[in-house]
């Protein structure tokens, strides 16, 4: 009986080899766990304060901490009846993925309070929670799929972009064939984690332009290996890789093809940045990452269709 490749075992494969998405969620990394120790304690300040009749106590925010996420558990304080930030954060290091996941929350949930109360007379919408913001960048660089918003850890694949694009654009690319565009993806991917948005966009426009090279060596069209997204387009028209019927639907498909992303590569990333550096920032990196991801899923499942 012939061997039948199915749908569960291709995702278990792709899971396996890493491609199934570009984060973990099941993870959180030594490394991270220490950061964030970092950060709370440049937030929280001391370990101990002096209040006059009792004494030397702990710091309330680690104390809020310990009894919140012990409470909830149904646990003993981590750090014992006088919650010690030091017994607590032994004991954050040594949790499994699922609890660290849970004490992450209140340690980046307490900071954003904290960092809120250092503002008094700011308005709310006005306070930068610049450690909430390097959380959030320590979070993309250890590639676990969180990012805390509206008081709360969020998995990034609960947004629409990212389950409906960049997700099946890796499940699309770990096929044969697409093996150096599935590359320059992920490289892409890791360069914005790493916040080095520039070569981000720059990798994320070499994937848009190596899927078309891909699609053209699989179907045998020929090409020059030096030609740009335009003359790519014009010999994706003329090989029929959508139906002629489109008309002017093509056209503007096309012309939202060769813009957007090479546009962003062009002006900012890869044709010199003149004696002036030039800075990229984060969001325009992630908005080049989710629109090639939507351009790949495009074209390669209108590949298969053709075929």
């Amino acid at each position: 009986m012939p061997i039948f490749n199915l749908f569960s075992k291709r995702q278990s494969d792709a899971a396996k080899a890493g491609q199934s998405d570009v984060y973990r969620y099941d993870f959180v990394p030594s490394k991270f766990r220490v950061q964030l120790l970092n950060l709370a304690q440049k937030s929280f300040g001391q370990d101990r304060h002096y209040r006059q009749g009792i004494g030397h106590v702990s710091n309330p925010n680690w104390v809020w901490i310990d009894e919140t996420y012990c409470h909830e558990k149904g646990i003993n304080p981590l750090g014992g009846n006088e919650h010690m930030p030091n017994q607590i954060r032994e004991a954050f290091k040594k949790l499994n993925n699922e609890d660290a996941l849970d004490m992450v929350e209140l340690i980046i949930f307490r900071i954003s309070k904290t960092e809120q109360l250092s503002n008094p007379y700011q308005k709310k919408h006005d306070i930068s929670d610049k450690k909430v913001d390097e959380v959030n960048y320590r979070l993309r660089e250890a590639g676990m799929g969180y990012q805390f918003e509206n008081g709360q850890l969020s998995r990034v694949d609960s947004q629409f972009i990212h389950s409906e694009a960049v997700k099946p654009a890796l499940t699309l690319l770990s096929r044969p064939g697409y093996e150096g565009v599935q590359e320059e993806f992920l490289n892409a991917h890791s360069h914005y984690r790493a916040g080095k948005s520039k070569e981000a966009v720059a990798m994320a426009a070499n994937a848009l332009e190596s899927t078309f090279k891909a699609i053209f060596d699989k179907k045998g069209w020929a090409y020059n290996k030096g030609s740009r997204i335009s003359d790519l387009m014009k010999i994706a028209r003329t090989n029929n890789l959508w139906p002629n019927y489109l008309d002017n639907s093509f056209d503007q498909l096309a012309a939202t093809l060769q813009s957007g992303l090479p546009k962003i590569r062009d002006n900012d990333a890869s044709h010199g940045q003149g004696p002036t550096p030039k800075d990229v920032p984060d969001y325009l990196a992630a908005y080049a990452l989710h629109l090639a991801a939507s351009k790949i899923v495009l074209l390669v499942s209108a590949a298969d269709y053709t075929n």
